[in-house]
């Protein structure tokens, strides 16, 4: 009876670590490209994507190894978010905490204007060079880094 209980303990331990190098090796949360609002690049459209399973919470967000001067999560009920953010109807700005990521694959696409669509962070500071967003995932803490390159990206 021990060898059972210790063989099912060790399995659950074992199925667990897996799970867990797993989700490691491959975060949930993607940046799908970005875009600035000025001709100097203070502020930045971060596009990011949940590609999880499950509903993820952003921690917050780190700019060149400090905080940004203002950090928004941008929800969008639009098929895109498009340059001119500031004065769509369809898109809200939120504390980076106020409400969790969707799962794209779960996100209705015919609720266009009714339901959020695309998530974004709107990033304001001065020479923004790398970001770092930390964020919790199945309770898990995950931190994802990217490093801006001068020429704008749109993938």
């Amino acid at each position: 009876m021990k060898k059972i209980l210790f063989l099912l303990i060790f399995s659950i331990f074992i199925v667990g670590a897996v799970g867990i190098i797993y989700l490691k090796s491959n975060p949930p949360l993607v940046i799908n490209g970005y875009k600035s609002f000025d001709d100097n690049a203070k502020i930045r459209l971060i596009e990011i994507e949940n590609k999880g399973i499950r509903e993820l919470q952003l921690q917050n967000v780190v700019v060149n190894d400090g905080l940004p001067e203002n950090a928004e999560l941008v929800v969008s009920k639009a098929e895109q978010l498009e340059t001119d953010v500031p004065n769509d109807p369809n898109i809200t700005f939120h504390g980076i905490k106020q409400i969790k990521l969707f799962p794209s694959r779960y996100i209705d696409r015919k609720a266009v204007g009714k339901l959020p669509q695309h998530f974004g962070l709107k990033i304001e500071a001065t020479d923004i060079q790398k970001i770092t967003i930390h964020y919790k995932y199945l309770k898990i803490p995950f931190t994802l880094s990217v490093e801006l390159k001068t020429v704008e990206q749109n993938t």
